[in-house]
């Protein structure tokens, strides 16, 4: 299965390797049974598979320096990393860029702590600035506070009517009332269900202060998820227009809801619940046992408690950042509030689109 060994040695590399375990670094693009391996690990995502790794590549260049531990030819350990360059900043590891979460898959051959000490040794080899670790690493390697996030998560092993039942009043009332409305869900995975989307998007995006992904991006996850069976476009119809939309991506049996947008313009519809309702259903019924709601900044209680309202178990996440040159863990603002946002929000989305597009390199 794998390819591009690195050999580094230390106490703890030393002692997995007596044991048979052999430390890589790989890219999960070289390999057409990536999916097929990885899916095989009990806490695996979508953000751990190649279709996100080839998305994020095609659309930004950042090669893959994927470490992962075998033993006896299987999986036993898989941090994630990509190498972001740009020329407003040096090189630095991240795992992984534009991603909620990407906790490490660990087992009893192989340590959270032992894949963090070879990615630092690889780092030192590469010149990076920092390694960012977005979920897993808090305790398991003595982080510190690092950045904290929120996350939710709903199980989807009830039936549909069970799981509505468990809604807050509030939004079984939202859904019944765009039913009532008339308002549709369409389901695609086409280009075009795609950039009825993103129209969506970059509106909503600019309304909360913040520069849309450039359309490359979408683009790349319609060809490289979509398209591949690995999520889907749900559409909000009202009137033959759509007025709300979400992307969700898949794997195993593991879903996220990963992008959200809608028209402000009919809020009244509630077009973003019952997409929400109808695409729970759809992977209800195709057999997923679970749906992330994604992370949820700490100064978000807004979106926090619409996340709760679907029933959902909230849980910590936890982003750490490693400074090579102060050999130590720093803390990191979050900059999903602030003056850049209030700024943003007012620009006309044109322009926050062509910011994206010039930006989006820099801000993993």
């Amino acid at each position: 299965m794998m390819n591009s060994s690195t050999t580094l040695t230390s106490p703890e590399i030393a002692a997995h390797a007596a044991a048979g375990v052999e430390f890589r670094i790989v890219d999960p693009l070289a390999d057409a049974d990536w999916d097929t391996t990885v899916s095989k690990h009990p806490d695996a995502t979508f953000f751990h598979s190649a279709s996100w790794a080839a998305t994020l590549k095609e659309t930004y260049g950042f090669p893959c320096r994927y470490i992962v531990a075998m033993k006896n030819g299987e999986l036993r350990g898989l941090l994630p990393i990509m190498e972001a360059r740009s020329w407003l900043q040096r090189a630095r590891g991240v795992s992984l860029p534009f991603t909620d979460e990407c906790p490490p898959l660990v087992s009893p051959d192989v340590s959270a702590e032992s894949l963090f000490e070879f990615a630092v040794r690889e780092g030192n080899l590469r010149g990076w600035k920092y390694l960012e670790l977005r979920g897993g690493y808090d305790c398991a390697v003595n982080a510190g506070p690092g950045t904290p996030f929120l996350g939710h998560r709903l199980a989807l092993i009830s039936s549909s009517s069970e799981i509505f039942e468990k809604f807050e009043s509030a939004v079984r009332r939202a859904v019944r009332k765009a039913e009532r409305a008339g308002v549709t869900v369409r389901f695609g995975t086409d280009l075009q269900s795609v950039r009825a989307y993103y129209r969506l998007h970059c509106r909503t995006r600019t309304r909360h202060g913040a520069p849309p992904q450039p359309f490359r991006f979408f683009q790349s996850l319609c060809q490289r998820v979509l398209e591949a069976g690995h999520g889907f476009v749900a559409l909000a119809i009202y009137n033959e227009k759509p007025i709300a939309g979400a992307v969700f991506l898949q794997f195993a049996r593991r879903a996220i809801y990963k992008f959200s947008a809608s028209d402000e313009r009919s809020q009244e519809h509630r077009g973003a619940n019952v997409v929400i309702w109808k695409a729970i259903c759809k992977l209800a019924d195709a057999g997923a046992a679970e749906l992330n709601f994604g992370k949820t900044s700490m100064s978000n209680e807004g979106l926090r408690r619409f996340k709760q309202g679907w029933g959902t178990e909230e849980y910590p996440i936890h982003y750490a950042r490693y400074s090579f040159a102060r050999r130590s863990f720093v803390k990191v603002d979050d900059l999903a509030s602030g003056a850049q946002a209030r700024a943003f929000a007012v620009l006309p989305v044109i322009v926050s689109k062509w910011i994206g597009r010039a930006v989006y390199p820099h801000l993993n």
